[in-house]
């Protein structure tokens, strides 16, 4: 019998950011004003008017495996970095009673939207079909009484399966990283590699 996987879910970021995630043991979630894809983000400020809210912000993830299009988009560059979560412990710290939703992205077409009009509560889980390689999937936080910028949820780092530097930074340095990520009190134990993503080993072996 097959052992059922466990679902996952990758936070493609920058070093920094990684960083604070282990020492504080926290996600933040951020506002759409800061995306890249404004088609995205005028998607939720419309949500944001029509529920009449405060503060919408929201943190995306990948339930997909590891792609060039994902290091390349998301976290380019030497201080890239992926964590993987357990998909069914992080959500634990995202209850619906707190002001939190979550869901896989939809992805369709203009004109599939322009013929069946999606609901409201939809708006936040949109995204036009050109993007659907992504596999994103997203946690938003909604509050109609209060005004937040930033909204940061604590998390447990026994939610963290792995962490995956850059395949664009240089072997030395990433021995470097790994020691200062070990060092990190509660992450001694953590699974962190270097992707070989771009230069694989067995891949070019394959060949020989």
């Amino acid at each position: 019998m097959k052992r059922k996987k466990t679902p996952i879910l990758n936070r493609y970021t920058i070093l920094p950011v990684a960083l604070d995630v282990l020492i504080q043991r926290r996600v933040t979630l951020l506002s759409p004003e800061t995306w890249e894809d404004r088609n995205d983000a005028f998607y939720l400020e419309q949500y944001r008017e029509k529920k009449n809210l405060q503060t919408l912000v929201a943190i995306c993830f990948s339930a997909r495996g590891e792609t060039f299009h994902h290091w390349k988009v998301f976290s380019s560059g030497s201080s890239g970095v992926c964590i993987e979560f357990d998909k069914n412990r992080l959500l634990t710290k995202f209850p619906s009673s707190e002001g939190f939703r979550h869901g896989g992205i939809e992805y369709r077409l203009v004109k599939t939207v322009k013929d069946k009009r999606p609901g409201v509560e939809r708006w936040p889980f949109l995204k036009r079909k050109a993007f659907k390689d992504e596999g994103e999937f997203r946690i938003i936080y909604e509050n109609q009484a209060a005004y937040e910028r930033t909204k940061h949820v604590d998390i447990d780092l026994n939610t963290i399966r792995r962490v995956t530097l850059s395949p664009w930074l240089a072997d030395a340095v990433a021995e470097s990283v790994l020691t200062l990520i070990k060092s990190i009190k509660g992450c001694e134990r953590l699974s962190v590699n270097r992707s070989s993503f771009v230069d694989n080993a067995g891949w070019k072996k394959a060949i020989e």
